[in-house]
């Protein structure tokens, strides 16, 4: 099993009407703790499976980020939730964003 992150930055382009993607600015600025969405693309065997899964900041790393994977894949056994992850801000489409504490 091999994946791959998808770059958001080319889907947003390719897809500008549909596919909201958070800013640049606020990409490259993710803080340890903070949750964020990635797209992963699978490859078992001859098929591919695309995922979007969340993901915790731990750090930044040369050129992004390394965070903790936030749950658990369908298509495979292989990866698991705590699974290390190295990524860029071109590969976040979302941040999560906590509730509002009334």
């Amino acid at each position: 099993m091999n994946y791959t992150l998808d770059n958001g930055e080319n889907l947003h382009r390719e897809f500008p009407e549909t596919f909201y993607l958070p800013t640049r600015e606020a990409r490259e600025a993710l803080l340890p703790g903070e949750i964020v969405k990635v797209i992963f693309r699978f490859s078992i065997g001859d098929e591919v499976h695309v995922e979007r899964m969340w993901v915790c900041v731990q750090s930044r790393a040369e050129g992004g980020y390394i965070g903790l994977l936030n749950n658990d894949p369908y298509c495979t056994k292989e990866l698991k939730s705590g699974a290390s992850i190295a990524f860029g801000p071109e590969h976040v489409i979302q941040i999560y964003e906590q509730p509002a504490k009334v």
